[in-house]
């Protein structure tokens, strides 16, 4: 809640057909990725200070290993439990645009329609 709004009603309304829309379906995508990145960056970073506060960092052969194994995690941590929910705040907060977009396309096709008819008429 912010000021004594509900954060629902900060994202504007769109229809329920957008979401299931190719640009609905990547931005979706786009969001999951981005919070995948932030949470793998995120433990890599927190492993890093461990490793050089315990003086573990020196001699690590299997680092790639470890890199990789974070990005695994993060990525399925996202895709299997939504995550921590940073993704679905960000695709709201982004899906209007799209909704918009393919209304500001409506609208242009319906204009041209009745310009055309009105020019054979």
């Amino acid at each position: 809640m912010i000021n004594g709004i509900s954060s629902s009603r900060l994202v504007k309304e769109v229809p329920p057909e957008i979401h299931d829309t190719d640009e609905a379906k990547k931005l979706k995508e786009s969001c999951q990725q981005f919070e995948s990145i932030l949470w793998s960056k995120l433990w890599k970073d927190m492993r890093n200070s461990a490793m050089s506060i315990s003086g573990a960092d020196k001699e690590r052969p299997y680092r790639q290993m470890e890199e990789l194994s974070l990005e695994m995690a993060s990525d399925d941590l996202v895709s299997q439990s939504g995550g921590a929910g940073l993704w679905k705040m960000l695709y709201d907060s982004m899906i209007g645009k799209v909704g918009a977009d393919k209304e500001a396309q409506e609208r242009r096709a319906a204009d041209e329609e009745a310009s055309r008819l009105d020019v054979q008429a």
